[in-house]
């Protein structure tokens, strides 16, 4: 589940993500969740978020994408999402192959 998160939560965030990457840092975002693992988040591609989530030992078990369409949706599940279940407003399952477009889940497909 999701919490709801501002605009105004948001943006502060992903300033400092941004300008930290912009000095080497590869994670725009970093948050330990509930259950205890970390969940990070990356630059992808031009404006897009990649959201990962480990154990804290530099292995993903998820990761999920963010297309720059999604790149809000990918900031909101960085900052409130508990970590149950998967975040909300993706457009790709990297370990599945699930896709969503436009971040739809009635949408959902598995590319072959």
């Amino acid at each position: 589940m999701t919490r709801e998160v501002s605009e105004e939560e948001i943006a502060p965030v992903r300033r400092l993500g941004e300008t930290a990457v912009r000095a080497g840092c590869d994670y725009l975002h970093i948050r330990v969740l509930k259950t205890g693992r970390i969940a990070y988040l990356l630059p992808w591609r031009v404006g897009g978020v990649q959201l990962s989530v480990g154990a804290g030992d530099g292995y993903f078990k998820d990761t999920w994408i963010y297309d720059v369409e999604q790149s809000d949706a990918g900031w909101r599940a960085a900052l409130g999402w508990d970590g149950q279940g998967e975040p909300e407003g993706w457009y790709r399952h990297v370990q599945s192959g699930r896709r969503r477009p436009e971040g739809d889940p009635a949408r959902e497909f598995i590319r072959q």
